[in-house]
């Protein structure tokens, strides 16, 4: 018999033997565990039953709901919200609501213009129109 021959009957039995301990570890290996338990964990307790209560004027209602404390779920009933809505509006409608500083600085400390009169957009018809003689010209007439 020849070295490759026994190193191939080495690994035979080496695999049988691994093969034949598997049932009996994982025989000890599982605890008896009520998997039911670990399932439970993530779901939030059965809902509390609240009844809405009328509507009124100025005020929005809050149902109840479940907030995480720490590792625990804590009930919070609903409540009363005082409605703001217009306030809001009112309040950023009335120009831009940036908070930072007015002059903006690139890597190397140049300012950065925000206005946009920094950047002036000129149309192809303002520029035929500030200059005729360019638009009446043939492109093709320079190369002839």
């Amino acid at each position: 018999m020849t070295l490759i021959h026994r190193f191939i009957s080495a690994g035979f039995a080496v695999a049988a033997l691994a093969s034949a301990s598997v049932p009996a570890l994982a025989w000890t290996v599982w605890p008896d565990v009520d998997f039911e338990w670990y399932a439970d964990v993530g779901k939030q307790p059965a809902q509390s039953v609240e009844v809405f209560p009328a509507a009124r004027p100025g005020y929005i209602w809050s149902p109840g709901h479940y907030e995480r404390v720490g590792p625990r779920q804590h009930w919070v009933a609903g409540q009363w919200v005082k409605d703001d809505y217009a306030d809001q509006v009112a309040l950023y409608s009335n120009g831009p609501v940036a908070t930072g500083p007015m002059t903006l600085h690139d890597r190397q400390a140049n300012v950065i213009p925000t206005s946009p009169d920094a950047y002036p957009i000129a149309s192809s018809s303002s520029r035929a129109a500030a200059n005729p003689e360019a638009s009446s010209m043939d492109p093709d007439s320079s190369r002839r």
